[in-house]
């Protein structure tokens, strides 16, 4: 076990005898259709999900979303398709879902390890990054996301 926080107790006396209050500084969120414990978080770092006794995974529909995006920038940058418009023709979907997957091709690095090694934080998921627009800049990115995550 690792300690996490600062835990705090109290106890006070009544007449039927001693009343003892202990305050453990954990969140229950509710991510992915269950509910979760969240760690506070620590200085420069958003807070994780913890599941006693589950492997950490990565999200794969996030995953699944960050490789399409990085691919479909790739065919675009080298020339092998001229548009978004092309590849939403190609892949079968709309223009506007093509655009909002190119978007986590411009995540910072940082941000696209913690969520390959599934460590980003809770409410971090492919409808978060589709539904919030990031800035280009890394730094206002972590920020936006630490603000609007968890």
């Amino acid at each position: 076990m690792e300690q996490i926080g600062q835990a705090k107790s109290s106890t006070a006396k009544l007449d039927e005898g001693v009343k003892l209050t202990t305050f453990i500084p954990v969140r229950f969120v509710r991510h992915k259709a269950r509910k979760v414990v969240v760690e506070p978080a620590t200085p420069g770092r958003m807070a994780t999900a913890r599941i006693p006794g589950q492997h950490i995974a990565c999200d794969e529909t996030l995953m699944r979303a960050l490789a399409k995006g990085f691919f479909w920038q790739e065919l675009l940058d080298s020339g092998r398709v001229a548009s978004i418009a092309e590849i939403a023709t190609h892949e079968g979907i709309e223009k506007v879902r093509v655009q909002k997957m190119l978007r986590l091709a411009r995540l910072a690095p940082d941000v696209v390890e913690d969520i390959a090694r599934g460590r980003q934080a809770v409410g971090l998921s492919l409808e978060f990054f589709t539904r919030n627009p990031l800035p280009d800049d890394w730094g206002a990115q972590r920020e936006a996301i630490s603000e609007r995550a968890s």
